[in-house]
């Protein structure tokens, strides 16, 4: 279902969408997994006041509408309504937004503290809106965290305002309003003729046998492993990987591989070092993929479709591989994924979602945590998620412009979202603490940059 909404339209107020099957799903799953607000952490290279910082803000939830979405039931589904705004907006954007004046927006330590903090803070879904907004004052570097529930926006939309926001704190034009959508998944991965479904269903339903016969057959590696206990609660590593992304893109064009490969790379051998003997070891990671480029209606010209669009692929390694035989198994993998979004051949593994909303809440729920505690949930390695490079959101001429960048997400498996700024690379950590320490996870990011650094070593000595 499509809905382009524009303010310029004079629509009716308030706006009533529907929720695409991903979105019903994390309605669902907001009691066991805590509350799913991403947080985005800005900080800038130049000073702002509270009040220039606030008010850009502030325009933007009024650009963007679905920052007003609240959930409201209805016989057996949920439906997104976007309150006006106006005066409730204001007193809920009173509410969502704070100062946090006793911390050092400089200081590693307290801004990670505050991002763990957040991750594991409920957001209103039904009173209130889902988002909140963190200003740590500084004289030279001020810092701004966006948290949103991901039921509003998934990482792609948060690009855009973002970006929006950098270009109106440097001057630029009031931010246009956004659009509306809810388009159902169904749109992305289906078919374009009825009578192709029978073959596409087939062979993605093989490819589900094919991968389910993989992964009975090897032990699957991971740094925090899933123990399904009863949740405590989610906690965050920030990580910066030394080196430039200058020398890791020259390094991923030498072995054939795209950035994002690389990177998927050198987290496959991170895990293998777990068990470097083990023939069978295994290294599981999942990796987002936008769906929007595969809606055969597209949004006018120069907006993005908000909202959640995203589908996934697994890329599976085993045992211990030479490098090139490694990378080239890597690059044909996700190559192969990608193929498949593209032939529409994902329609096997998706169609459980497309019922759940009629499920209910409740039922779904159930669902749910009875696979959590029966330890039916997919058993991976890792979520890598990627953001791409986000130097590429500061408008041309900036004067100002971002010091820092870095996004977490909770997730019932561990994760790391993949992002670049000023050629330096991203790749925070969160994961479940009944599943591992803190000092497990330093030892994880170790390896991963151990792995890095062995992947120069070993393509310089071959002279890849």
């Amino acid at each position: 279902m499509w809905l382009w909404h524009h303010r310029a339209m004079k629509l009716p107020a308030p706006t009533v969408l529907p929720l695409n099957h991903t979105e019903h799903a994390y309605v669902a799953l907001e009691g066991l997994a805590g509350s799913m607000g991403i947080t985005y952490l800005l900080q800038f290279d130049q000073p702002l006041t509270v009040d220039t910082l606030r008010a850009a803000v502030r325009e933007m939830v009024s650009a963007y509408p679905r920052f007003r979405g609240v959930i409201e039931p209805m016989t057996q589904r949920y439906q997104l309504r976007i309150l006006d705004d106006g005066d409730t907006t204001d007193q809920l954007f009173e509410h969502a937004w704070r100062v946090m004046d006793h911390l050092d927006a400089d200081n590693t330590e307290h801004v990670q503290a505050l991002m763990q903090q957040l991750l594991n803070e409920v957001l209103p879904l039904e009173r209130g809106l889902g988002c909140r907004f963190h200003m740590i004052p500084h004289a030279q570097s001020p810092a701004l965290l966006i948290t949103v529930h991901h039921l509003l926006f998934d990482g792609r939309s948060a690009l855009t305002f973002i970006a929006d926001l950098l270009a109106r704190l440097n001057g630029g034009p009031p931010m246009r309003p956004q659009l509306l959508d809810a388009p159902s998944h169904l749109a992305a991965i289906a078919p374009a003729h009825w009578w192709q479904w029978p073959a596409k269903l087939l062979r993605s339903r093989a490819h589900v046998q094919r991968l389910a016969a993989f992964q009975a057959g090897v032990n699957v590696l991971q740094a925090a492993p899933q123990t399904f206990k009863p949740m405590s609660t989610h906690m965050v590593k920030l990580h910066t990987v030394p080196g430039t992304t200058h020398e890791w893109r020259a390094l991923a064009k030498r072995l054939g591989l795209s950035f994002n490969g690389l990177v998927t790379l050198a987290l496959t051998e991170a895990f293998m070092s777990y068990a470097p003997h083990d023939p069978k070891a295994a290294a599981l990671v999942r990796m987002s993929v936008d769906l929007r480029r595969y809606y055969p209606q597209q949004p006018p010209d120069g907006l993005v479709l908000m909202g959640n669009h995203v589908g996934a692929f697994l890329v599976s390694e085993v045992g211990r591989k030479p490098l090139a035989e490694r990378a080239a198994s890597i690059k044909k993998q996700i190559d192969e994924g990608m193929a498949r979004f593209d032939r529409r051949e994902n329609l096997w593994p998706q169609w459980p979602l497309f019922i759940a909303p009629y499920l209910g809440r409740g039922l779904l729920s159930r669902l749910v945590l009875d696979m959590y505690r029966k330890a039916r949930m997919p058993r991976i390695s890792v979520h890598a998620t990627s953001l791409g490079n986000i130097s590429a959101l500061i408008p041309p001429g900036a004067t100002i412009r971002l010091k820092h960048f870095t996004t977490i997400v909770p997730s019932l498996s561990t994760l790391q979202v993949v992002s670049e700024l000023d050629h330096r690379l991203s790749l925070p950590v969160i994961w479940q603490r009944c599943d591992a320490p803190p000092e497990q996870m330093d030892d994880y990011l170790r390896r991963v940059d151990q792995a890095f650094a062995d992947l120069r070593l070993a393509a310089s000595r071959w002279g890849m």
